[in-house]
């Protein structure tokens, strides 16, 4: 988990500073993919270093003042897309798209 709190700690968790940091530690136990889930300063800093993005599009617009960034296919292939109907779980149609990087 990556935090600015240098008190915070969860047993199990590692905790770490910085997206380098988080990617160092993940190097030392093995992980093989790291999967990012926010805030929109840590998505920034990971982006550039990022192969992969599981990307889910929720076909509603909202207001906000934070958005993704825009995955643009000049600089990413999209590989997987798959379109879900809202039901009973999902309010709202979205797509989950897969991208990797050119």
């Amino acid at each position: 988990v990556i935090t600015r709190s240098n008190e915070w700690t969860y047993d199990g968790v590692e905790v770490v500073h910085s997206v380098e940091e988080a990617i160092e530690k993940a190097k030392e136990v093995g992980v093989k993919e790291i999967f990012v889930i926010g805030g929109a300063e840590i998505f920034q800093t990971a982006f550039a270093q990022a192969n992969r993005i599981y990307l889910t599009r929720i076909h509603h617009r909202f207001d906000g003042d934070v958005y993704f960034l825009e995955v643009s296919d000049k600089d990413w292939d999209l590989v997987q897309s798959r379109f879900c109907a809202a039901d009973g779980k999902n309010k709202y149609d979205h797509t989950f798209q897969v991208w990797e990087r050119k």
